[in-house]
């Protein structure tokens, strides 16, 4: 191996360079480091010592003596070799090279370079290696202190030897008389101090002779003792290169996690972070970090959320299958339950992962996917870890949202995993984001959470389109349908209504204590009948709350569209006791109009059936009523006083309608009491009805004896004759002759001398009065034959009117009448 030498020494009263076999400058810079590092305390042995360091490219080895010969006291003289680093860290042995150095504090004959023969024997180990291997492999700050500079030398020999070659790089050791001179860089890892001044090394790391074996793996691979060959072969298989005696205690600590600590995924993450930091470069070790990765990558399969924040700031770039671990971190977040015991890390997660002072880009990209992940698998476990995570942490909200890109279909897992209540500081970041990204359904159940529901709707009211009310059922989830109701009619937008309307229809007692007078409540009214017509019976009076609406009809305020023709098909269509009835068919048209009307007219048949006619019927009605197709079959199944009373109502039934039930009543056997008859006939006298008095009369005749009190009722329409005849009423001489009279101008009408009767019966035409019509001639001839003057006489007269009219009755009973006939 190549060396130049070196010597410093006295110069011009200063410690200086005095003399250097190659380039000046180099060992001119070397100068201040081959002196003292500090002015000797009296008394205190130290020369001669050994110092090495790396600068540069070069390692320098240095022997040190105290210079007597100097003009001033304290003076050194330094002997030093410089050697190419890169090919003395391949060296162990340095005792070739020590051999140059002067070994007494006289100048060497001649300063030239060397060309020294170098082998890699290892010395035998100092007694104090142990010691010095130890206290090296521990990670406090400062350097190994040996106590004495005696043998000095043995020590940096048989440790350089032992050393890993990275090691070597780095090494610096020399004479150090306190704490206080350690300023150079590197800091020497191994100093030599006077036994004098241990005392300055109180709280520092010196050599423990009483206890020379090796203490840890660290230790034994700086001994050469066998379980180091352990700690080297694992550095080998992770491609680490200890630099520095600190790196040992981490690469023992990396070691024992990898082989003898539990497999737990703490200790695997911890030997991660050791492992990228003692081998950085990816194409090193290459498969003892594989071996790792996969470890760390099965552990993640039972991972919890605080397992995984531990990876947040991991740093894994010395790992060429590093992505594997984010990728399947990914997997984990995706495929996760999210258990709510997990709560705390997963918000701290979160927060970490949206901030990017707080974690690898690498972690945040995997965790930030995974929840994208997650929030597209069906089911609600992310959901409802949502509300919770929230719910810890509102200022969660938005950047949640951001990371899951919410779908229709994660909103609707949201939706339905809403708790029932909420802080407002927490649900306020949801019903923002829902009003902005137009989700009416979450809005509505966000409301819900934290604002009393009529609250609620009024704001969820404001969100929606006026046509959309996609989000109200949800934003009134925690209401009773009694608030419901009394919400809708303080709000007044059809949309509560219409929701407020399905909770009346099913419990319509709801309705009960509410003001009909006004719109919105007959709105709510509409709402519900149109689900449940069984609503009308709501109010507390119905009826009442029915007419309320047809007054304000009538009274020109609207109506609730709807209301009427809902209402047209209940009870309440029966308007027989609104006392406004006959103003309001006015103001009615089409179905309604036609329903209403039914309804009473069927009411007023029903009324009327079982007792008399419930109220006077205005000609609306008495038209529907006559067209009313349950008007003749109700007739024909009641008694005949009761339809007579619906009839009398009726002022325009007709009297053919009227004879034609009678017949059919008649016709099925019903029996007509006599005060009924007596109605009949009154009926047909105030109507004028003289068929139906004819037909009366026909049945008289006929036998039925049951007649007479409706005859005798419209008695002034019966015939003298039929009266007399049928024995209705008591008949007076003048009334019989005025009977006779009358038929006689019926069956002779142009008079007494007709198809010359009364010459037949005996009479003489010149008896007769010529003039006048020919009742008033029969009028004066049967005068003649009542008062006995000249004939014929009567019996004689009635004969041949017989004979001219055999089959007529009136004069059958004329003729057979002696009573009559026998007066004249």
């Amino acid at each position: 191996m190549h060396a130049e030498q070196a010597l410093f020494g006295e110069v011009r009263g200063g410690h200086g360079l005095r003399e250097a076999s190659g380039p000046r400058s180099l060992a001119a810079e070397l100068a201040p480091r081959l002196d003292l590092p500090d002015t000797a305390p009296p008394g205190v042995e130290w020369s001669p010592f050994l110092s090495g360091f790396p600068h540069h490219d070069h390692y320098v080895l240095a022997r040190t003596f105290l210079d007597a010969q100097a003009t001033r006291a304290g003076m050194v003289l330094s002997h030093a070799l410089i050697v190419p680093l890169n090919d003395l860290v391949s060296v162990s042995d340095l005792r070739p090279l020590l051999a140059w150095l002067m070994a007494r504090p006289h100048a060497p004959l001649a300063i030239t370079p060397l060309e020294v023969e170098l082998g890699n024997d290892i010395p035998p180990a100092a007694t104090d290696l142990p010691a010095a291997a130890a206290t090296l492999a521990q990670r406090s700050a400062g350097p190994a202190v040996r106590l004495g500079h005696q043998d000095f030398d043995d020590l940096v020999v048989s440790l350089w030897a032992r050393l890993w070659p990275a090691l070597r790089r780095n090494f610096a050791f020399r004479l150090s008389f306190g704490p206080s001179d350690l300023v150079e860089t590197p800091t020497p890892a191994l100093v030599c101090t006077p036994h004098a001044l241990v005392a300055r090394w109180r709280g520092h790391q010196r050599l423990d002779t009483v206890s020379p074996a090796p203490g840890s793996l660290a230790a034994a691979a700086l001994t050469g003792h066998e379980q180091g060959t352990l700690l080297s072969s694992f550095a080998d298989e992770i491609g680490a290169e200890a630099t520095a005696f600190s790196e040992l205690p981490l690469l023992e600590q990396a070691y024992r996690l990898t082989t003898d600590a539990p497999d737990t995924i703490d200790n695997t993450i911890t030997a991660v972070r050791l492992v990228q930091r003692l081998s950085p470069e990816p194409t090193h070790g290459t498969s003892g970090k594989a071996k790792l990765l996969q470890r760390l990558l099965h552990l993640l399969e039972t991972a919890t959320a605080g397992d995984v924040l531990t990876l947040r700031n991991l740093d894994m770039q010395g790992f060429e299958q590093a992505q594997a671990v984010w990728t399947h971190l990914e997997t984990w977040t995706g495929d996760n339950t999210f258990p709510p015991a997990q709560d705390t890390s997963f918000t701290t997660m979160i927060q970490d992962a949206i901030h990017t002072s707080k974690s690898t880009r690498q972690w945040r990209e995997a965790v930030l996917g995974g929840l994208r992940k997650a929030a597209g698998t069906p089911g609600p476990a992310f959901a409802r870890a949502v509300w919770r995570w929230v719910t810890a942490d509102p200022e969660l909200t938005r950047p949640l949202w951001t990371a899951a890109r919410p779908d229709h279909a994660l909103v609707g897992r949201l939706v339905d995993a809403t708790p029932r209540t909420l802080p407002l500081r927490a649900a306020q970041h949801m019903i923002d984001i829902a009003r902005e990204e137009r989700f009416p359904r979450l809005h509505g159940a966000a409301v819900s959470t934290a604002f009393p529901p009529c609250e609620a709707a009024r704001l969820q009211l404001t969100a929606e389109p006026h046509s959309v009310a996609d989000g109200l059922e949800l934003a009134l989830r925690n209401a009773t349908s009694e608030e419901i109701v009394r919400c809708s009619v303080d709000i007044g937008d059809a949309r509560m209504i219409d929701l407020a309307g399905n909770h009346a229809a099913r419990t319509p007692v709801l309705l009960a204590d509410l003001d009909f007078s006004t719109q919105t409540v007959q709105s709510l009214w509409t709402a519900s009948l149109k689900c449940n017509l069984n609503a009308w019976q709501g109010p507390a009076n119905p009826q009442a709350a029915f007419h309320a609406a047809l007054t304000g009809l009538i009274d020109g305020r609207p109506v609730q569209d709807g209301l009427i023709r809902s209402l047209s098909h209940t009870p309440l269509a029966d308007l027989g006791a609104f006392p406004r009835r006959s103003e309001v068919w006015a103001k009615l048209n089409g179905p309604d109009l036609d329903a209403l009307t039914r309804a009473t007219v069927h009411g007023w048949l029903e009324k009327a059936r079982v007792g008399p006619p419930p109220f006077r019927l205005e000609p609306h009605l008495q038209t529907a009523v006559l067209r009313s197709p349950e008007l003749d079959s109700q007739l024909s199944r009641m008694e005949a006083g009761e339809v007579v009373g619906i009839v009398t109502a009726l002022p325009t039934y007709d009297e053919y309608r009227f004879r034609r039930w009678l017949r059919a009543a008649l016709s099925h056997g019903q029996r007509i009491p006599p005060s009924t008859w007596e109605a009949i006939g009154g009926l047909a006298l105030d109507r004028h009805w003289r068929h139906t008095a004819d037909e009366l009369t026909g049945m008289l005749r006929q036998g039925r004896d049951d007649v007479r009190p409706a005859l005798r009722a419209c008695l002034p329409m019966i015939g003298l004759l039929d009266r007399w005849r049928l024995k209705l009423s008591a008949i007076s001489p003048a009334e019989r002759w005025k009977a006779l009279e009358d038929l006689a101008a019926e069956l002779y009408p142009a008079g007494p001398n007709d198809q010359e009767l009364w010459e037949r019966a005996g009479g003489r035409t010149a008896d007769l009065d010529q003039r006048g019509s020919g009742r008033t001639r029969w009028h004066q001839a049967l005068q003649r034959i009542e008062h006995g003057i000249g004939n014929p006489h009567l019996k004689q007269l009635l004969n041949e009117m017989r004979n001219d009219y055999p089959a007529n009755q009136p004069l059958r009973f004329f003729a057979d009448n002696q009573e009559f006939t026998n007066e004249r």
